[in-house]
């Protein structure tokens, strides 16, 4: 390439005379060092030189029109790991995002390029990028190629863009994806109350309706900024690696998607500079991206350390990551249909904000004290998650943005926590709670509404831990009105414990000021397989007891191995015990009597213990094989088929209305 651009006056001459037709150039800096020779011939393009297309010598301007496979090769990329390959790189890429050009990377090259640059076009990545630049921002960003188009708003109805809205008056032939972006609150967040999350989300539309419908209600246009995204065609780039040894101040990204349509395969990111970058790849502003099996390593930077970021997005699928060596393995806000599958996620996956968020056999990597996955959002379903390591929650409702509605499925979810040093004894460990389990009494004044899931299923769950409190579902206080629970469903549960852990599967505190619409219907059924001996199935306590209101209805079904079950008569509506054993039954308030309450136990086995403050209950073909001490006075009916009545304890106005054979 030196000798091309320094052609002889009379060379320059022959070329334009037509003697030549052209120049052949046998490799970049020495022969053979480019796939293959190629021919320049005389030109009279606009551009300027750009050091492989274009090449501007003696006056005169020679041209080689590349196609696809374009290896970097031909822009005068080293790639030897030591030369600052930054120009050629930038050149580079223009060429091939301006021509649509398939690009290619060698193997073993080691690309340093010390500003950010973007790529447009599928590609495929044998070498290494290394990020080199101390002073400023370095990237590489996965672009668009066309710009967004903000639309006119004017004429749409706001009483139409509600959640769930289809129709918002967009009028457009084709397809398009929508950016909403408007000032009006989503949510205020605790500790940081003046930088709330705002209303922000990506939709797709077809011929002016939304073909996926709104997640958010957006109230006043004023406020509101719709962009419009032309469809554009979809690209592959495999194997991207990328890696940095030097401190780049980053502010946020190493690789940032902000296209459609895009899917990475094995993408490679590597942080060695003592776990201090911030995100590895960020998603924003983006739609129907694919990520197959990306290895990331050494994102913890404090408060800010991520190994994927995705926001403002839709459709977004993440395919056997190992994401490893970083503060979250995962993060999001404001995004919608997401699914992660499979992968590998230290420590933790931890979202902001999502609607439609989807986990497929996942393996959650925790360190101490840790929540492996906290959301705020609408409808989280995580399938066969495995979370290990030490632990405090598996499934943490964010506390600084406590509102998480919807449909919430956890299925067959394998839950390790343990002292990893071995050397102090964990005090307690949740299933299901807020990140701090026992809520918050110093909330904000959120002016949006705090909300509890609609249905909660944690469906076949499996517990392994060293700790002394184990709590299945445990809804803690909340000092501000929120919208409660309104069903809970617990089956077959397997607790792996000391047997002196205290476990309960249900523990709910009723406030009657503070939750709001629903009662509670809580269901558990199957059986609790343990080595615990203090088990319980559902303790119910309560604030402000006199008030009789958005009680609990309580299903157990066929529930065999929990040893007590306690409530009120303040905090329960119903209980149905319809097969299981039971040992105990405990008030939480002697004072609150059951009068009101609908209390039935069908074919249950009582197995001995203690029986408190017990009125107005029926049972009906019960067992009870052991002893049990009953309260001197009130109506307790034992109907049908009550065996084994002679044991100590019934009292005498039980005994005196026994008929044979139960006498």
């Amino acid at each position: 390439m030196t000798e091309m651009r320094n052609l002889s006056v009379s060379e320059v001459a022959d070329l334009q005379n037509g003697i030549y037709k052209g120049v052949c150039l046998l490799g970049y800096y020495e022969k053979r060092d480019t796939p293959g020779p190629v021919i320049y011939h005389l030109s009279s393009a606009l551009g300027t030189d750009d050091g492989g297309s274009i090449i501007e010598t003696g006056g005169i301007k020679l041209e080689h029109n590349f196609s696809h496979d374009l290896d970097v090769r031909y822009f005068g990329v080293r790639g030897n790991g030591t030369d600052d390959d930054t120009q050629f790189v930038l050149s580079y890429f223009n060429y091939t995002n301006a021509n649509n050009l398939f690009w290619t990377i060698p193997n073993k090259f080691k690309i340093i390029v010390k500003q950010s640059f973007e790529i447009k076009t599928s590609g495929r990545c044998d070498g290494r990028f290394i990020l080199g630049n101390q002073n400023k921002d370095v990237f590489i960003k996965i672009a668009r190629e066309n710009e967004g188009e903000v639309v006119d708003i004017s004429s749409w109805n706001t009483n139409n863009m509600k959640r769930g809205s289809l129709d918002v008056g967009f009028i457009n032939e084709g397809f398009a994806n929508l950016h909403f972006d408007s000032k009006e609150i989503l949510i205020e967040r605790d500790g940081a109350p003046n930088d709330p999350y705002t209303k922000r989300e990506f939709v797709r539309s077809n011929d002016g309706k939304l073909t996926t419908p709104l997640v958010c209600e957006y109230t006043d246009k004023a406020k509101l900024t719709v962009t419009k995204y032309i469809l554009e065609d979809s690209i592959t780039i495999d194997n991207l690696s990328i890696e940095t040894d030097v401190n780049l101040n980053v502010e946020s990204h190493y690789l940032w998607i902000s296209r459609d349509n895009v899917t990475l395969n094995n993408p490679r990111i590597i942080n060695k500079t003592n776990n201090v970058g911030l995100v590895a790849l960020e998603i924003k502003v983006g739609a129907d991206i694919i990520i197959n099996s990306p290895f990331i390593e050494g994102f913890k930077k404090d408060g800010v350390g991520y190994g994927i970021a995705n926001y403002e997005s839709i459709g977004v699928v993440i395919n056997d990551g190992n994401v490893i060596q970083c503060r979250h393995g995962y993060t999001g806000r404001n995004s919608v249909d997401v699914t992660i599958n499979r992968g590998v996620w230290e420590d933790g996956i931890d979202d902001h904000w999502t609607d439609r968020f989807t986990a497929n056999n996942t393996i959650v990597k925790t360190g101490k004290s840790a929540a492996a996955f906290q959301f705020a959002g609408n409808d989280v379903t995580l399938n066969s998650p495995v979370v290990h390591g030490s632990a405090r929650i598996f499934f943490g409702i964010r506390l600084d943005t406590p509102s998480l509605g919807g449909i919430v499925n956890i299925n067959n979810p394998v839950f390790t926590a343990n002292d990893v040093d071995g050397t102090v004894n964990k005090k307690d460990i949740y299933l299901f709670s807020y990140t701090t389990p026992w809520g918050k009494s110093d909330l904000p004044e959120y002016t949006a509404q705090l909300t509890l899931p609609e249905s909660l299923n944690i469906i076949n769950p499996i517990i392994n831990t060293d700790a002394d409190i184990v709590r299945g579902f445990f809804l803690g206080v909340l000092n501000r009105k929120y919208v409660n629970i309104k069903n809970l469903k617990i089956t077959d549960t397997i607790l792996n414990a000391k047997p002196t852990t205290d476990y309960t599967a249900v523990l709910i505190i009723k406030d009657n000021i503070n939750q709001l619409e629903y009662n509670t219907n809580v269901e558990i059924s199957g059986r609790l397989t343990t080595n615990a001996t203090a088990t319980t199935c559902v303790y119910l306590s309560s604030i402000n007891h006199t008030v009789y209101s958005r009680r609990v209805n309580i299903y157990l079904t066929d529930c065999f191995g929990y040893g007590r079950i306690v409530f009120s008569g303040a905090n329960l509506e119903t209980l149905i015990m319809d097969g299981g054993d039971i040992n105990h039954f405990n008030t939480d308030n002697a004072d609150a009597l059951f009068s009101s309450c609908n209390i039935q136990f069908k074919n249950v086995e009582w197995k001995g213990g203690s029986i408190d403050h017990l009125t107005h209950a029926l049972f009906q073909n019960c067992v009870f094989t052991g002893n049990y001490v009953f309260p001197s006075a009130g109506s307790v009916s034992l109907v049908n088929n009550v065996k084994y009545a002679g044991v100590s304890g019934l009292p005498s106005n039980i005994v005196n209305s026994m008929n044979p054979p139960f006498a």
